[in-house]
């Protein structure tokens, strides 16, 4: 519907009210909208349009849609007992969210990827299914034949890889970081790794990657080579223990091997300490990193309710990826634990969002009716009874709900077809020494910006750019300012460095950041996905021929991708056939002389590199010529079409997708830091160029 809007100069409102033939809309522009619209192919849902007129009526529709909840039927893994069924787990946070948007979730069993799927393809067709939530496959199952374009379609984490849908996902190479730090930070030093190829890859091997990565990047830690086997293997993995002799054990698996490991006689945490990368649960004794798999089944109806809402059909041309970030829990398995805080039980209602002030939804969840019930209530609509409208107001008055002005004028315009006269500005905000600094250090940035500005004015609202001197103290005044402003969101652009201090009223607003470079406090963010990016850059390095495949970054440039890169390349070192490990290049200072040294040693037939176009006039210099001599792989191309060989960010289409996740939340009431930060990874696109040697 927003693509037919776009292509007639009308609001989506409009478009709406053509359909529903409203009197409000003339003739003549009722026709030229219906001519566009059959042009564009656009098909109206029967479902979306009885939920939302129950909506506008303030109940929730007879019967509700259905989602449907496709599982496995499996047997058991290969590997230990599991502590938890992890697709149950997504079940029930999915489930409750799904009530809660007025659609029912109901399961939907499947026994093979092939015939069973295409059978599974007709029953779901034929039940006039309104979603697709697609649980982790089991081991052995990659892909899966559904009738992908008959369907808007969510996955839950990374165990399909044919077709690549929108996932949601723990952040597993978060996840391994914070077990790392966390280790260390305890005084381990002797910290090993034991997992299953298969274990491994359903989280796209994220896990052994961030590993590796810590190994390399924390100088006192003894390098142990982690256990990956092939098959599940309880004598190879004790016979490990004894030959390698961790201090602390980090491993997906935890009560059973507790178990295990105090019957063969070792003392936890005084032998060793053992810490999982999957806790069932934040109680758990055993200390470790909770996934929180609940909020992950959630957030991922809202994803699909967002993609039926905006009628989305089958498999994504530009996928992403929703990773949530996993929480640390203390336990009693490793030494020095501190007692295990008392926390809410990560089930039922607490699981689901918590906002830091109370919304819409939490009035009508308190009240017991549905969210357009208090809506209606709100505006003191006659749909409503006088008895129902002053109960939700009282409640709302109780609770400390109050509307946001700028989002009540702006539906309202919505609802009434037209645009509001005055649009409600957005932040972006940015911290380099200068106002303009920022558009200097990179294209990229600027292409951010023009993203976002161009989507914010689609959806009726204005971005502005907002300079905050670095490491300033004045965070107060200039959130002062803002809400002046009547600033409801920022959109926080990269900062100079990784770590960089930003002081500001977070609780008065909605935050989305660009990237990796605020660490505190923790907000959603929008980025490019890193790892996927510098799979792709090495992986197409080895069909192009090379097997000397170099890595050359600096310090900084590495820290500003919380070092993503750097574990992507380990990873891949470690998988390809017949590749030659090069030494990768983590330059404290970005000199040419360091480049020329490492050059001399390593001989890399190839490199991949951050500053391709600085890289290219020192190698210039250096007499190589390039892609003869040596090839050159740029990392976040700006340019799609250009010289420099590499993967191209889509940097407008990130802006754009910030910019969505923002007014979301604008839209929802969420200000302030939420407890469950998401952070949104969008893939870019291989940009041939000309700095790699043509295939052989």
């Amino acid at each position: 519907m927003k693509e037919v809007a776009r292509e007639a100069g009308v609001t989506p409102a409009t478009v709406s009210l053509v359909f529903k033939r409203s009197p409000q809309i003339p003739e003549g522009t009722r026709k030229r909208i219906l001519k566009i619209a059959d042009r564009l192919g656009y098909r109206k849902s029967p479902y979306i349009s009885a939920h939302m007129t129950s909506r506008r009526k303030g109940h929730l529709p007879a019967s509700s849609p259905v989602l449907a909840f496709v599982a496995a039927e499996t047997k058991g893994g290969s590997g230990p007992p599991a502590d938890f069924d992890i697709a149950e787990a997504y079940f029930e946070g999915a489930a409750e969210r799904a009530a809660a948007r007025g659609y029912r979730l109901q399961r939907f069993p499947l026994a093979d990827p092939g015939p069973s799927a295409r059978r599974l393809s007709e029953i779901l067709h034929t039940r006039n299914v309104a979603g697709i939530l697609v649980a982790p496959l089991p081991e052995g199952w990659t892909t899966l034949d559904l009738e992908w374009r008959r369907f808007p379609v969510v996955g839950l984490g990374f165990t399909l890889s044919e077709p690549v849908l929108n996932r949601v996902a723990c952040d597993a190479f978060q996840a391994m970081t914070v077990a790392i730090e966390h280790g260390h930070r305890l005084g381990y030093r002797r910290m090993g790794l034991a997992l299953t190829a298969n274990t491994d890859a359903r989280v796209d091997r994220r896990w052994l990657a961030a590993y590796l990565m810590e190994q390399s990047n924390l100088p006192e830690m003894e390098s142990l080579p982690p256990l990956l086997l092939q098959r599940w293997n309880e004598q190879a993995l004790f016979s490990w223990l004894k030959k390698r002799r961790p201090d602390l054990l980090v491993t997906p698996w935890s009560s059973w091997l507790a178990k295990r490991l105090k019957e063969r006689g070792w003392r936890i945490p005084e032998d060793i300490g053992l810490l999982t990368l999957d806790s069932p649960s934040p109680e758990a004794p055993v200390a470790g990193v909770f996934q929180n798999r609940p909020l992950l089944g959630s957030r991922a109806v809202d994803l699909l309710a967002g993609a039926i809402e905006r009628n989305e059909w089958g498999v994504p041309r530009f996928p992403n990826a929703l990773v949530i970030d996993g929480v640390w829990c203390p336990g009693a398995s490793v030494r020095e634990a501190t007692p295990p805080r008392k926390r809410r039980r990560a089930g039922g209602k607490a699981r689901a969002e918590m906002a830091r002030a109370a919304s819409m939804r939490d009035v009508a969840r308190q009240v017991g009716v549905h969210v357009s019930t208090v809506s209606l209530s709100l505006r003191d609509s006659p749909v409503v009874s006088e008895k129902t409208r002053k109960r939700v107001r009282k409640a709302a008055e109780e609770m400390g709900f109050s509307p946001n002005p700028f989002v009540a004028k702006l539906m309202k315009a919505r609802r009434e077809g037209r645009l509001p006269a005055e649009h409600p500005p957005l932040a972006f905000v940015t911290a380099f020494p200068t106002p303009d600094g920022w558009r200097r250090k990179s294209q990229i940035f600027a292409q951010y910006y023009a993203g976002a500005r161009d989507r914010a004015a689609a959806k009726s609202f204005r971005l502005e750019e907002v300079w905050v001197p670095p490491h300033s103290a004045g965070g107060d005044e200039i959130s002062r300012e803002l809400r002046r402003r009547s600033v409801q969101g920022i959109l926080l652009a990269p900062l100079p460095a990784a770590g960089t201090h930003l002081s500001l009223r977070w609780e008065w607003f909605c935050v989305v950041g660009f990237g990796f470079t605020l660490n505190t406090p923790r907000i959603h963010r929008v980025a490019n996905d890193h790892y996927s990016a510098m799979r792709r850059a090495v992986r197409e390095c080895y069909r192009l021929g090379y097997r000397r495949i170099g890595l050359a970054l600096s310090a900084k440039a590495s820290a500003r991708v919380q070092n993503r890169w750097l574990a992507s390349y380990l990873m891949q070192q470690r998988e390809l056939e017949h590749i030659v490990p090069v030494e990768p290049l983590i330059a404290r200072r970005w000199t040419k002389g360091a480049v020329a040294r490492w050059l001399r040693d390593s001989r890399p037939e190839v490199i991949i590199a951050s500053s391709p176009t600085v890289l290219l006039g020192w190698l210039g210099s250096l007499d190589y010529s390039v892609p003869d001599d040596i090839g050159l792989v740029g990392l976040g191309s700006p340019e799609l079409g250009g010289p420099v060989s590499g993967p191209h960010e889509r940097a407008e289409l990130l802006g754009a997708r910030a910019a969505d996740v923002l007014i979301g939340l604008i839209e929802r009431g969420k200000y302030g830091i939420s407890e469950h930060p998401n952070t949104l990874l969008v893939d870019g696109i291989w940009n041939t160029g000309t700095t790699v040697r043509s295939p052989r």
